[in-house]
């Protein structure tokens, strides 16, 4: 099992969860892509059955980034070496702006 597939999974699953717990369904809908199905079937999970869920190898959710926004940002790469902490963080920066996201 890959150790970095499980810390996504269990970060988006405790995500979930913690935002339906709190009420807050139709946030972990929209933001999170979840189903209603989904909301009920989390709203019921304890955590170790989130543990079990999220070590299978494959991740619990799929990123919805829009083709059109990694085609962007990978036009404006810069040509020279640069640090990892700052290109995620020029990524992160990328995505958070409006239509940096579908």
């Amino acid at each position: 099992m890959d150790e970095n597939i499980y810390n996504l999974n269990l970060d988006y699953l405790i995500l979930a969860h913690e935002l339906i717990q709190s009420g807050r369904k139709q946030q972990a809908m929209v933001r999170l892509g979840l189903t209603p199905e989904a909301v009920s079937i989390l709203a019921k999970m304890p955590i170790d059955q989130l543990k079990v869920l999220a070590r299978s190898d494959v991740l619990s959710f799929v990123p919805r980034f829009s083709v059109h926004s990694w085609r962007t940002f990978l036009r404006n790469e810069p040509t020279v070496s640069e640090p990892f902490e700052q290109r995620a963080l020029r990524l992160r920066m990328f995505l958070s702006k409006p239509g940096g996201q579908s």
